[in-house]
């Protein structure tokens, strides 16, 4: 399920019914064309819209013979769908991507279900008031089950971790690795949006990121990671009275890891209700010698004042800022303003959702220091320094690009 939700609080949303409209015939065009350019018509089952901005597209996977397994290459085709249609909607209607932000619930559908009820459009139904269900927080016999699954993902630590690379676009060398989480892959948890967000309806949440960051460090470690890690952490579990001491226990187990080799990276996504309350524990985590990224920059108020408040020794630009920001000269102009900001302050910079060359360009341009992003790298499992062989035609290109050796 896609699903387009205000970005603006409900007290103060101010969007007109004609706006609404808008959107939604936008929104239902640019999907209905991209999923039949992503799913050929032998995966694409259907399509269908419950809710004024609430889509639902059925798609059918290869069967595993040995289990009800959906392939994690069916996740990749569904998360490059929903960047596509975000960034779609947004070229037709940029103002949709100033008030409104697009989520994605992927719900895996058993081969029984279907063989019991063949009717395409009792499916959608039925995986949309699920995948509704998981959005909105709603207790419905399917969330019970789904909490006790989780319970049992959480107790058996059955959580995965890919790593993204993140450029140096100055030299073109890997800087560093944002470390993403995956649950299970026949789970309905495979995803991070869905594992996080029942996390922190089910009160699991810091459970689930202490043991990602110990999962994490185990990986980071055996792998004889030597650049920086990027950790993600939510403002609640940073304030847990335990967290630094799980930390420091992750890093006793691996004397090769030390504190500034990681960095903690606290997304806006999240509410920070009290910032000098939160800049004081950041202190305390600076005085180990962790470092911090703000998150989603540019993407609201909130994480400008955050950035100002909590100074972070990294901004990482939200990637609605990123798209297309060669063809929008309002987008060229924030990008600037806080590669700007970021100098005055001493903080380097990550461009997010780098997806296209046009792109990678204006950062080049602007002297953006990091990329990050589908035109660099997809997430894969964390590579040892003997396989990173994959990343020099990468760092020949943007040598090339940067004008640093001739083409």
């Amino acid at each position: 399920m896609y699903r387009w939700e205000s970005k603006s609080d409900p007290e103060h949303r101010q969007h007109s019914r004609e706006e609404e409209k808008r959107l939604s015939a936008v929104s239902r065009k640019q999907l209905t064309m991209l999923a039949r350019e992503q799913f050929g018509s032998r995966e694409l089952i259907g399509m269908d819209q419950y809710g004024p901005q609430d889509y639902v597209v059925l798609v059918s996977a290869p069967q595993d013979p040995d289990e009800s397994f959906v392939p994690v290459a069916l996740f990749r085709k569904l998360e490059l769908l929903r960047h596509a249609f975000e960034g779609g909607t947004a070229a037709v209607m940029p103002e949709a991507a100033e008030q409104w932000q697009l989520t994605g619930t992927y719900v895996p559908v058993s081969c029984a279900s279907w063989a019991s009820d063949p009717n395409a459009a009792a499916v959608l139904k039925e995986t949309f008031d699920f995948a509704l269900a998981l959005a909105t927080g709603a207790v419905t016999p399917q969330v019970i089950e789904a909490r006790r699954q989780l319970d049992e993902i959480l107790a058996e630590g059955r959580i995965s971790v890919l790593a993204q690379p993140i450029m140096d676009l100055r030299s073109g060398d890997v800087y560093g690795w944002e470390i993403l989480t995956r649950g299970p892959a026949a789970s309905v948890f495979h995803m991070p949006d869905e594992l996080f967000r029942f996390a922190g309806q089910s009160k699991l949440l810091s459970k689930l990121e202490f043991i990602v960051i110990r999962h994490a460090l185990d990986e980071i470690a055996s792998r004889r990671i030597c650049e920086p890690v990027f950790l993600n952490v939510t403002p609640v579990t940073l304030a847990h009275p335990l967290f630094m001491a799980h930390l420091e226990q992750c890093l006793e187990r691996h004397p090769s890891l030390s504190p500034g080799q990681i960095v903690l990276e606290i997304t806006e996504r999240h509410e920070i209700h009290d910032l000098a309350e939160m800049a004081r524990i950041l202190d305390r985590f600076r005085e180990k010698g962790y470092r911090f990224a703000i998150d989603d920059a540019g993407s609201g108020y909130s994480s400008l004042q955050w950035i100002g408040e909590l100074m972070p020794e990294l901004i990482k630009i939200d990637r609605s800022v990123i798209q297309f920001v060669d063809r929008y000269k309002v987008k060229e102009s924030l990008l600037r303003a806080i590669v700007t900001a970021a100098e005055e302050m001493n903080s380097d910079v990550v461009a997010e959702g780098v997806e296209r060359e046009e792109e990678a360009d204006v950062l080049f341009r602007l002297n953006v220091s990091m990329g990050q992003g589908y035109y660099f790298a997809r997430p894969n499992p964390l590579l040892h320094e003997h396989e990173r062989g994959i990343f020099q035609e990468m760092k020949e290109r943007i040598q090339v690009r940067r004008g640093l050796v001739a083409s």
